[in-house]
């Protein structure tokens, strides 16, 4: 990084990507969005790659620029992180992290709990589930937002981290499928043989296997209620793989229409903008990333691993 003006432009970068365009990246950084479109075209020059592909019709990212994105973001963290130490040094040293989470993704979050607090022993940590962090969030009533799903906020104030990937199965007990015909297609699973997932904010991302039903047999937010009810034999679930894997290894549920499994779901940390985070929040994203990269959970591809 011999150009000090590599730091700044990779730092415009990740606001222009973050943003999805130009405009509202140039409102975001104070400029005009002339000046911010030159730098980026001098960051690339150079750099000797393409990252942005724009016309006045489309903008989307290059194979190159995404990693440049992902490797600028990890910059813009670890100088959002001196800042925030800078601060805390003059308060409490271990300070406090309110992390919420998709209903989804709790026991994962459970899962992150002991190692961070074993890294951060003096960090006073607060965890609930929540389905609508993003208000949380804008309310500064929470400082970390585990979310899953297509559908990235719609605000300039909040930064979608990126953590990995979820995948999701769908799958039933062996004496349930012993004791009932197996239908040809997911959409044919009747509804008193389905298990549902209840969300406050359903995804935009519906596939026929995870179509809404009218009147499932048995509906919950919680998806360990869920895993219970479906290895009790009550029907089909679709859950996350991470969460029934150690139950498919041991026979006690099978996968079903694996042909008809829907994409990886991205999983992000929503923060606020690096100003407003905390050395806390700032640590606990680090350490997210971290953690999913080396544990390796079942059926979550982490950022790290993205091609």
């Amino acid at each position: 990084m011999d150009n000090p003006d590599n730091l700044m432009d990779l730092y415009l970068l990740t606001l222009v990507v973050e943003a999805g365009g130009f405009s509202a990246a140039a409102q975001r950084a104070g400029t005009t969005k002339s000046r911010l479109s030159r730098r980026i075209i001098e960051l690339e020059e150079r750099l000797g790659a393409q990252l942005l592909h724009r016309n006045a019709r489309r903008f989307s990212v290059t194979a190159v620029g995404e990693q440049v994105y992902r490797q600028a973001l990890l910059i813009r963290e670890a100088a959002a992180a001196a800042e925030a130490a800078a601060r805390e040094a003059k308060g409490s040293p271990g300070g406090h992290v309110r992390v919420q989470a998709d209903s989804r993704l709790l026991p994962l979050l459970e899962g992150m709990l002991e190692g961070f607090s074993r890294q951060r022993p003096n960090t006073r940590i607060s965890a609930t589930q929540s389905d609508s962090g993003i208000d949380a969030l804008l309310e500064q009533q929470a400082d970390v937002v585990l979310s899953m799903g297509n559908a990235l906020p719609d605000s300039a104030d909040i930064v979608a981290r990126a953590l990995g990937s979820v995948h999701h199965v769908l799958v039933a007990s062996p004496r349930l499928l012993a004791q009932t015909d197996r239908p040809e297609h997911p959409d044919l699973i009747p509804d008193q043989h389905y298990l549902s997932h209840a969300v406050a904010t359903p995804s935009r991302q519906q596939t026929s296997a995870s179509r809404r039903r009218a009147s499932p047999r048995f509906t919950s937010n919680n998806v360990s209620t869920l895993l219970a009810a479906a290895k009790a034999g009550m029907g089909y679930a679709r859950l996350p793989l991470y969460l029934c894997h150690a139950d498919l290894q041991e026979g006690g549920l099978r996968t079903v229409f694996e042909s008809h499994n829907p994409p990886p779901l991205p999983l992000h940390a929503l923060t606020l903008q690096e100003r407003a985070m905390s050395q806390a929040a700032v640590s606990f994203v680090q350490f997210a990333r971290r953690h999913l990269a080396l544990a390796q959970p079942p059926g979550i591809t982490p950022v790290d691993k993205f091609d």
